[in-house]
């Protein structure tokens, strides 16, 4: 940089050489120097001073030396236009520098007596310091700019008439306007109505030199309010107060915070004031204790008696629970917590309580643990109903487990919740199988919608309900229970549940068929010794009289056959109730049921050829004698063999099998006739019960009974339009049946 400088007369040469500068520059390093212009050339021609040394340059390479010769070129370039201009009468000051080292140089022309201008003076002077006091300065405003930028408090400065002369970001952020409005206006706005007094005698109080700290609410730009605290600092230059310097922290969180803290403090204090568990908090530095009234009314101790204690035990832990006390503060201590844990503890009288314990850890400042917490809750009423529930439930158990009735409880949606062991004696299912799994899907489907009404009735009227219902067996058949259902109700007196017992009817069920049965054959016993009173002698009567008749009519002999032929069947009919009207003696003889089934075939094999029907006998080779009534066991084939003719008017084969198996000798008659529905099948053998038109629906009952009599089955087997097939087993026995 050049700047003009006055000419250096001759006069003038002794005040450069004595330190024209008496401060500032004067006490730089420095350096003299001249130079003159010989045969076109600037040759140095004198210098001296420490600069000159500083610079790094030896005398003998600088006097009487080219200007080219001592500096770089372009530093040589430029002195020797400065150079050129002082010798044309400029006085110049320019700075440079050389060699590393900032320097301030001042040139001017020395004339001669006659005006002329010989030679060209220099001052040079050392800059370093200054380079460095500027870049220090420098960095102290980047320093300063950096922190109004960055803070993260609002930081400003305001002049004396409070309008804004510096602001940062955060300022902007706060007050929610730009940093161009802020420096147009001043703190007014910022100020609530009833606050703008207050601030502008804390303004002025500033500008007297005091600095405070202040917090208010202030408005934003949008409308919104902030809390804030806020430093004010007067700006003192050369002891001139010339504004004041402004830092403001947004504390709304925090007092925010602080209420809700204080709200949070007042409610947990208002918490354990009332609460119905004993609350205690035991410092452990000096065991101090603080407790709550629900602690002085359970266990007798006031707070003023539990003042001077020496440990951190309680005067409510037993003895005999000491070492699980110290335990369990040993867990808290480390900084763990305690739920929910059952001991005993002691009130003042002496009575042992059944309590529920909680324990935590309160922490200090530094994250130590300086304090316990101890939450307990007086649990003996609840324990002893525990204990009287649980003898109960535990009543109710042996008895759910060992009733051969099956119980079971279900929800309302029809989920089993339990079943009783009675179920693998009942179904053959283990229990478990049944858990979480919907009730429905183990009955017939033709059940479930009435179980649906009998849960919507309970639901409804909250009563009992009873019904019957198929459930399937393990294996695959269905089983009629009858079942007892009852509601169970909740806190709310609503049913969410009920409790099923059910009992097998199938022997029930049979008892009642036999007794049905009994009832039918007692009614027939006694209409049976009726009739065979009441005709039997009538029919002997007419048939002697008819025979009487017969042997002197010499006409119409076919009519006395077919009239003695149906007094034959009518008697033959009464000897039938007669079997049915009283016990009949039982001689029981050896039998060959092959010898007795071909003598049975050849009394029927002439109704089957006028039937068109084949007959076909097996049998197994070395076939077992039985003991039996043979009479009455050739009855009971020649009505099977006979059923299976009737069975096929149009023709067919009838196949007769006779075999042993397991303890019985079988004889099976299978015929290709009509069949018979499933639904009849039951109810075949009863009395009066009969497929035949004109049949009385004796015969296959007096089967049944001789069969029974004999302690044989009867099987029936039969499919529509495919046929029929009765088996007869009659045991084998070795001895000779009581009669």
């Amino acid at each position: 940089m050049v700047h003009n400088a006055s000419a250096i007369t001759e006069n003038e040469k002794d005040m450069w050489r004595s330190s024209p500068f008496p401060t500032g520059l004067s006490r730089q390093k420095s350096m003299t120097f001249r130079c003159m212009k010989h045969n076109g050339e600037l040759i140095m021609t004198e210098s001296e001073g420490e600069l000159f040394d500083l610079f790094g340059l030896k005398r003998e390479n600088v006097l009487q030396k080219r200007i080219e010769d001592i500096f770089p070129k372009e530093m040589a370039a430029f002195k020797k236009e400065m150079y050129e201009r002082a010798l044309n009468g400029e006085s110049l000051t320019y700075e440079s520098e050389l060699n590393g080292i900032p320097f301030l140089a001042a040139i001017g022309p020395i004339y001669n007596k006659d005006g002329t201008v010989s030679e060209v003076y220099g001052f040079c002077v050392d800059l370093t310091e200054r380079v460095s006091v500027e870049t220090q300065l420098a960095e102290s405003e980047q320093r300063f700019r950096s922190l109004m930028d960055h803070n993260i408090d609002a930081l400003f400065s305001l002049n004396l008439e409070g309008k804004f002369t510096t602001v940062n970001k955060a300022c902007t952020t706060l007050s929610g306007y730009s940093e161009t409005e802020l420096l147009n206006m001043t703190f007014n706005p910022f100020m609530m109505p009833d606050r703008r007094a207050a601030a502008i005698d804390q303004f002025k109080d500033a500008l007297k030199g005091h600095s405070k700290m202040y917090e208010t609410r202030i408005q934003q730009k949008n409308g919104g309010t902030r809390q804030i605290m806020f430093t004010l600092t007067p700006i003192i230059v050369l002891n001139k107060v010339l504004g004041v310097f402004g830092i403001a922290k947004d504390v709304t969180a925090k007092r925010e915070a602080e209420k809700e803290l204080r709200e949070t403090k007042d409610l947990l204090e208002a918490v354990i004031y009332h609460s119905s568990d004993a609350i205690s908090v035991v410092h452990l530095t000096d065991y101090s204790v603080k407790v709550n009234p629900a602690f002085e009314f359970i266990y007798g101790w006031s707070q003023d008696e539990l003042t001077n204690l020496t440990s951190h035990i309680l005067p409510v832990v037993p003895e005999d629970k000491a070492a699980e006390s110290e335990r369990l503060m040993t867990i808290v201590k480390h900084g763990g917590y305690v739920k929910g844990v059952e001991t005993i503890r002691l009130t003042k009288s002496g009575k042992r309580l059944n309590v529920s314990l909680s324990l935590s850890p309160i922490y200090g400042e530094n994250g130590e643990v300086v304090a316990l917490s101890a939450i307990s809750r007086d649990i003996t009423d609840k324990k002893l109903k525990e204990k009287a529930l649980k003898e109960s439930e535990e009543k109710y158990r042996i008895i759910a487990e060992n009733t051969t009735d099956l119980v079971g409880v279900v929800d309302l949606e029809g989920n089993v919740k339990y079943v009783s062991p009675s179920n693998r004696l009942l179904l053959g299912f283990d229990p478990s199988l049944y858990d979480g799994k919907k009730i429905q899907g183990f009955f017939h489907s033709d059940d479930r919608a009435k179980v649906r009404m009998a849960m919507n009735e309970m639901v409804q009227t909250q009563k009992p309900v009873k019904f019957e219902v198929r459930c399937k067996h393990a294996h695959g058949h269905w089983v009629t229970l009858e079942a007892n259902a009852t509601p169970i109700a909740n806190d709310s007196d609503q049913p969410d549940s009920f409790v099923v017992v059910a009992r097998d009817l199938t022997e029930r069920k049979k008892t009642e068929e036999m007794l049905r049965k009994s009832d039918k054959l007692s009614v027939l016993g006694q209409l049976a010794a009726g009739v065979a009173h009441e005709i039997r002698n009538p029919l002997t009567s007419i048939r002697g009289f008819l025979q009487l008749l017969q042997s002197r009519a010499s006409e119409n002999e076919d009519y006395y056959e077919i009239m003695l032929s149906e007094i034959d069947r009518i008697n033959s009919i009464v000897g039938e109730f007669m079997l049915l009207a009283k016990p009949q003696a039982m001689n029981f003889v050896q039998t060959d049921l092959r010898q007795l089934l071909r003598h049975v075939i050849s009394i029927l094999d002439t109704q089957a050829i006028l039937t068109n029907v084949q007959i076909y006998f097996e049998n197994e080779p070395d076939l077992p004698e039985i003991w039996c009534v043979d009479n009455q066991i050739k009855q009971v084939f020649v009505n099977m063999l006979k059923n299976a003719i009737e069975a096929m008017p149009t023709g067919g084969s009838v196949h007769i099998h006779l075999k042993k198996e397991g303890g019985y000798v079988i004889a099976s008659f299978i015929d290709h006739g009509c069949g018979i529905s499933e639904e009849r099948l039951p109810t075949l053998g009863e009395p009066f019960y009969t497929t035949k038109e004109k049949g009385t629906g004796l015969g296959l009952m007096i089967c049944y009974k001789i069969v029974e009599n004999h302690h044989g089955k009867i099987l029936i087997n039969s499919k529509i339009d495919e046929g029929t097939t009765f088996s007869i087993l009659l045991p084998i026995d070795k001895n000779k049946p009581v009669s």
